[in-house]
Parts: C-alpha cells; structure tokens; sequence
C-alpha cells in the first residue's frame, strides 16, 4: 500500500466554507486511486475559511505521474446543501513529487469535477487521453458560458446571459456591486 499526502485550502472568500461531504479520486499515468472521502477529527468544520486540511489517500500501487483530480461533495441529511469554494489541492506523491491543482471555482453541486494538474501544457505535449479530455470538456464549457450576444448593430457586442445571476459564480459581481447596479437601475 502507498500512500498519498493530500493538502486542501479553503478560501478566504466569504461563504466559500463548505459542511458537506467532500471526496477525491486522484488520477495517474499509471492508474487511480478509489473515490476517498477526505474526513477528520474536526468533523464538518474541516473546510472551513481559509483551512488547510490534510489527509492521506492509500492505493495498493503507485499511480505514476499524477493528472488530474476529481472532487465531489455530498449533502450531509440534516445540513442544507451549500457551496464551497477551494483554492488548490497539493498533492505528494510516495516518490517525493509535490503536484499542485489550482481550482478556484465555486462547487455548488454534486457533480464530479475534473481539475488538471498545474503544470502548463501545450496541446501537443498532453498525452493522456483523461488529460486532453478534460481540456476538451473545459473548453467546451467556456465557450457555452462565454458567448457574445449583439444588444443592438453598431454597439460593442456583450456577453450572452439572461441576467447578473446566471453568470458562473466566480465572474459574478460582489454584493456591493449588485446592489449598486439595481439602485442604479430602479433610479432610472
């Protein structure tokens, strides 16, 4: 059995705390892990604001180069579904590797969510097919809530979204800023 040192950091931004369940599955050249529930003695506060929490993920052989993760998160029956916002997860290996996995998103479902290790990469020289997956499926993703919309021909095109609210939550404005907006806007 090897073991792997996991390292998860919490925001600092309000709310990004999270009381559910959070679990990860580290992917590898040469394989991967289980779907590990990251748990500890601090129970539902160990993703709180701004923590670094560690724990360790075993796996019967080593994984090689590490790839990406997938993180989850599950209700627990009485708390009430919430989001959370992680920072990065850093991951060391049995071999002394130190990866790093930048996420700064909001995870506000519970959904499976691929995030690809820090190291940049060109097209060419990501050869894993889980890699270049998750690319693909990034990209996607970004140009679906990115498109551009023609308010009115001959003004500067805007972004392509019904309303403030359905922004993706890390590119929507402050609370300050909305409530400015619709001040603003009930003034006329």
């Amino acid at each position: 059995m090897v073991k792997y040192e996991v390292i998860v950091t919490t925001s600092n931004l309000a709310q990004a705390t999270t009381m559910n369940n959070v679990f990860i599955k580290l992917v590898g050249t040469d394989g991967e892990s289980n779907r590990t529930w990251l748990t500890s003695i601090l129970g539902t506060a160990t993703f709180i604001l701004g923590a670094q929490s560690k724990f360790n993920v075993s796996c019967p052989a080593t994984l090689g180069k590490l790839v990406l993760i997938e993180l989850d998160k599950k209700a627990l029956p009485l708390l009430p579904e919430d989001s959370w916002f992680p920072s990065k997860v850093q991951v060391k290996s049995p071999e002394g590797n130190t990866y790093n996995f930048p996420i700064y998103r909001w995870i506000n479902d519970f959904e499976v969510h691929l995030f690809r290790e820090g190291t940049a990469l060109r097209i060419f020289e990501d050869s894993h097919h889980l890699g270049k997956y998750c690319r693909e499926k990034e990209l996607k993703l970004r140009e679906r809530q990115y498109c551009w919309d023609v308010y009115e021909e001959g003004l500067p095109h805007c972004i392509q979204v019904d309303n403030p609210l359905s922004l993706p939550c890390e590119v929507r404005f402050s609370f300050t800023k909305t409530t400015q907006f619709l001040l603003t806007a009930s003034t006329g």
